[in-house]
């Protein structure tokens, strides 16, 4: 038979021995201070930043602004008359009616230039009769062949020039008619995004107002979730100290089996019994 104690192997989870004064003081420390409730006070003031004295300021400037320039007031007035006109303000469309008469006017001789063919003609009138007098022809037929050529040379290259100027007036005018009427369109765009313009800053303002009002309704829901939230944390963190405590340290004892006393006896010792062991 073979000779020698069993094995056993006795395991405890008990922290060990030198520990157990730091983990129970750790254990102790954590349940005070879950007990009383630090780490889960939740901070109720406001974290959101109110507009500075300098914002508050522009803020009412640019209100008071678009208040002072809509429904007619101010500049929105000439804007909706500009609007009204068709893309143009009084003077624009003073400008437009006389180009628009031009464009569509027929040619005749103003009271102007017939004033200036009068002055024209009578100052021919006076060399020619001037110089069939030095000849002796004045009153001649000769003399009032001349006289009527001559005027009517005058008058009629005058004439001829004028129509002439007034037909690149004209064609200018149609021109700068379809320009303007262009201008006008242009305009009318202009004129409305400058009507809406108090508009556009009045819901600038808005925004902002509605922005911090975000704000602090976010901050509220803040409050609220911490306040729920921490008194989780604080049971997970005690549950985290506990946990790790109950699994630190432990000791474990293990029995090997002894030699056979005879063999040890006879000298063999573990050569022995590998050898003899077979005999056994």
């Amino acid at each position: 038979m073979s000779g020698g104690s069993k094995q056993t192997t006795t395991q405890t989870s008990a922290p060990w021995s030198g520990a157990q004064p730091a983990l129970t003081q750790a254990v102790g420390g954590a349940q005070n201070l879950y007990n009383a409730g630090v780490g889960s006070q939740v901070y109720t003031g406001s974290t959101v930043v109110p507009w500075s004295s300098q914002t508050t300021q522009a803020m009412g400037n640019i209100q008071n602004n678009a208040n002072a320039n809509i429904n007619g007031k101010g500049l929105s007035g000439q804007y909706q008359g500009v609007i009204n006109n068709g893309g143009f303000n009084s003077a624009q469309q003073g400008a437009l009616d006389n180009t628009r008469n031009l464009a569509n006017s027929s040619y005749s001789v103003s009271p102007e230039l017939q004033k200036v063919l009068d002055a024209q003609a009578a100052k021919v009138g006076d060399q020619v009769n001037l110089n069939a007098s030095a000849a002796g022809r004045y009153g001649s037929g000769a003399n009032q062949t001349l006289l009527a050529k001559n005027v009517g040379d005058l008058t009629n290259s005058t004439i001829f020039n004028d129509y002439s100027n007034w037909q690149g007036r004209r064609d200018a005018a149609n021109s700068n008619l379809f320009n303007m009427g262009q201008q006008g369109f242009n305009n009318l765009g202009a004129a409305y995004t400058g009507l809406n313009a108090p508009n556009q800053d009045l819901m600038n303002i808005g925004a902002m107002n509605e922005d911090l009002a975000t704000r602090y309704k976010n901050d509220e829901l803040r409050i609220f979730n911490e306040a729920q939230n921490k008194p989780w944390e604080q049971l997970g963190r005690l549950n985290a100290i506990a946990t790790g405590a109950g699994s630190m340290g432990g000791t474990q004892t293990t029995s090997q089996p002894g030699q056979n006393p005879f063999l040890t006896a006879a000298g063999y010792g573990l050569s022995g019994l590998g050898l003899l062991g077979g005999l056994f």
